[in-house]
Protein backbone atom coordinates (compact mmCIF):
# COMPACT_ATOMS: atom_id res chain seq x y z
CA UNK A 1 0.00 0.00 0.00
CA UNK A 2 1.16 3.34 -0.40
CA UNK A 3 -0.01 6.95 1.82
CA UNK A 4 -0.60 9.73 0.40
CA UNK A 5 -0.96 13.08 2.42
CA UNK A 6 -2.36 16.26 1.83
CA UNK A 7 -1.92 19.35 3.70
CA UNK A 8 -4.86 21.94 3.22
CA UNK A 9 -4.88 25.82 4.23
CA UNK A 10 -7.94 28.42 4.64
CA UNK A 11 -7.98 31.61 5.48
CA UNK A 12 -9.86 31.67 8.97
CA UNK A 13 -12.91 33.35 8.23
CA UNK A 14 -13.07 30.29 5.60
CA UNK A 15 -13.82 27.40 8.08
CA UNK A 16 -17.55 27.79 7.90
CA UNK A 17 -17.40 27.31 4.05
CA UNK A 18 -14.78 24.84 4.45
CA UNK A 19 -16.66 22.58 7.09
CA UNK A 20 -19.96 23.01 4.99
CA UNK A 21 -18.86 21.48 1.97
CA UNK A 22 -17.14 18.37 4.26
CA UNK A 23 -20.00 18.10 5.87
CA UNK A 24 -22.48 18.10 3.98
CA UNK A 25 -20.61 16.03 1.00
CA UNK A 26 -20.46 18.53 -1.52
CA UNK A 27 -17.64 17.53 -2.67
CA UNK A 28 -16.66 14.64 -5.45
CA UNK A 29 -16.27 11.25 -3.73
CA UNK A 30 -13.22 9.42 -3.44
CA UNK A 31 -12.66 6.37 -5.43
CA UNK A 32 -14.05 3.26 -3.99
CA UNK A 33 -9.88 1.89 -3.61
CA UNK A 34 -8.60 4.95 -1.94
CA UNK A 35 -8.88 4.89 1.69
CA UNK A 36 -9.04 7.94 3.83
CA UNK A 37 -6.97 6.93 7.19
CA UNK A 38 -7.86 10.09 9.44
CA UNK A 39 -7.90 13.68 9.19
CA UNK A 40 -5.52 15.67 11.41
CA UNK A 41 -5.48 19.06 13.02
CA UNK A 42 -2.71 20.90 14.64
CA UNK A 43 -3.19 21.57 18.73
CA UNK A 44 -2.99 25.51 17.73
CA UNK A 45 -6.28 24.83 15.66
CA UNK A 46 -4.85 27.02 12.63
CA UNK A 47 -6.69 26.73 9.65
CA UNK A 48 -4.80 24.32 8.20
CA UNK A 49 -5.37 20.26 7.86
CA UNK A 50 -3.43 16.72 7.15
CA UNK A 51 -5.19 14.04 5.71
CA UNK A 52 -3.94 10.80 5.32
CA UNK A 53 -5.00 8.35 2.66
CA UNK A 54 -3.97 4.69 1.61
CA UNK A 55 -4.16 3.35 -1.84
CA UNK A 56 -2.68 0.12 -3.82
CA UNK A 57 0.81 0.63 -4.89
CA UNK A 58 -0.20 -0.02 -8.95
CA UNK A 59 -3.02 2.58 -8.09
CA UNK A 60 -0.84 5.52 -7.16
CA UNK A 61 -1.69 7.78 -10.01
CA UNK A 62 -5.30 7.03 -10.09
CA UNK A 63 -5.36 7.59 -6.44
CA UNK A 64 -3.89 11.29 -6.96
CA UNK A 65 -6.14 12.14 -9.39
CA UNK A 66 -9.31 11.18 -7.10
CA UNK A 67 -8.14 12.92 -4.79
CA UNK A 68 -7.20 15.93 -6.28
CA UNK A 69 -10.55 15.75 -7.83
CA UNK A 70 -11.88 15.52 -4.37
CA UNK A 71 -10.09 18.70 -3.52
CA UNK A 72 -10.98 20.94 -6.62
CA UNK A 73 -14.37 20.28 -4.90
CA UNK A 74 -13.37 23.22 -2.77
CA UNK A 75 -11.55 25.74 -5.44
CA UNK A 76 -14.51 28.12 -5.08
CA UNK A 77 -13.04 29.06 -1.13
CA UNK A 78 -10.92 32.20 -1.94
CA UNK A 79 -7.82 31.54 -0.54
CA UNK A 80 -7.83 27.35 -0.23
CA UNK A 81 -5.01 25.55 -0.95
CA UNK A 82 -3.83 22.21 -0.72
CA UNK A 83 -0.70 20.19 -1.39
CA UNK A 84 -0.78 16.30 -2.42
CA UNK A 85 2.67 14.01 -1.04
CA UNK A 86 3.21 10.54 -1.60
CA UNK A 87 5.26 9.39 1.07
CA UNK A 88 7.18 6.50 2.12
CA UNK A 89 7.56 4.63 5.05
CA UNK A 90 11.12 4.04 6.84
CA UNK A 91 11.60 0.41 5.30
CA UNK A 92 11.10 1.77 2.21
CA UNK A 93 13.54 4.73 2.87
CA UNK A 94 16.49 3.23 4.19
CA UNK A 95 17.21 1.06 1.12
CA UNK A 96 17.67 4.70 -0.83
CA UNK A 97 20.29 5.55 1.32
CA UNK A 98 22.50 2.47 1.12
CA UNK A 99 20.85 1.47 5.05
CA UNK A 100 18.62 -1.21 4.40
CA UNK A 101 17.81 -4.13 2.19
CA UNK A 102 16.98 -3.46 -1.11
Amino acid sequence: MVFIMVTSKYPNHKIDEVTKLFTEKKVPELADFVKLINIFFPADFNTRSYALYEAPNDKLYDAMISISTRYDGYRNIEGFKYKIEPLATVQEVLPMIGLGKK
